[in-house]
């Protein structure tokens, strides 16, 4: 398969704790944790980096949350809000614990951070879309993700299989593998989350590339 590009959103979140300094951030003897703000979106990421005298401080701190159902460990510092409410994550170092609260914020949403493609685009050759974001689920029990392919008439070249994504947020990653037909000239992706009778639509930003031109 071909590389995946995969940058991650950061759209962040960390709010108050004790003790803290006067920038916001959390002190101790040696040891500070600092995050990017006060709340994030159910699905989006909080970015935390905790440092202190030692260079081997971002590697050596172990990570945790008060309660992962609503803030998950992601790996070092990195969390993902899974649903609403609040959760205190904290940083370990050399016996010190640093903490603070992040608040989760549940709606329904849908958003692209980013995306990759594999192929020529061009007519009579494969070509493989990839979108990658998150989602919020907030007024239902469920909602289907689907990544979109369409033409330069706006008509559907290919979907990708249905996701079903549960109530609450979290990442994803979806892709379509499709065949460039005659008389196709540009493609675009689309991802569309539907959440009962409400479409929600995201298309990429153009640093994420939505569309390619196709050449004969």
């Amino acid at each position: 398969m071909g590389v995946v590009a995969a940058a991650l959103s950061i759209a962040t979140a960390c709010g108050g704790g004790a003790p803290t300094a006067p920038d916001g951030s959390a002190t101790g003897n040696r040891l500070a944790l600092t995050c990017s703000a006060p709340a994030i979106l159910a699905g989006d990421l909080l970015v935390c980096r905790a440092t202190g005298a030692s260079a081997d401080v971002a590697i050596a701190t172990t990570w945790t949350s008060s309660d992962p159902n609503i803030a998950a460990s992601q790996g070092p510092g990195v969390f993902v809000g899974k649903s609403e409410g609040q959760a205190t994550v904290s940083a370990t170092y050399g016996g010190q614990t640093v903490s603070t609260v992040v608040t989760v914020q549940l709606q329904d949403v849908l958003r692209a951070t980013a995306s990759a493609s594999q192929g020529t685009f061009k007519v009579g050759t494969t070509a493989t879309m990839w979108l990658q974001g998150f989602y919020g689920v907030a007024s239902a029990d469920s909602g289907t993700l689907t990544l979109v392919i369409t033409d330069q008439s706006g008509m559907t070249v290919s979907a990708s299989a249905p996701l079903t994504v549960p109530h609450g947020g979290d990442r994803y990653l979806v892709s379509t593998t499709f065949a460039l037909a005659p008389g196709t000239t540009r493609v675009c992706r689309t991802g569309v989350l539907q959440i009962g009778s409400t479409t929600l639509t995201v298309v990429p930003d153009v640093s994420l590339v939505p569309c390619f031109d196709v050449t004969p």
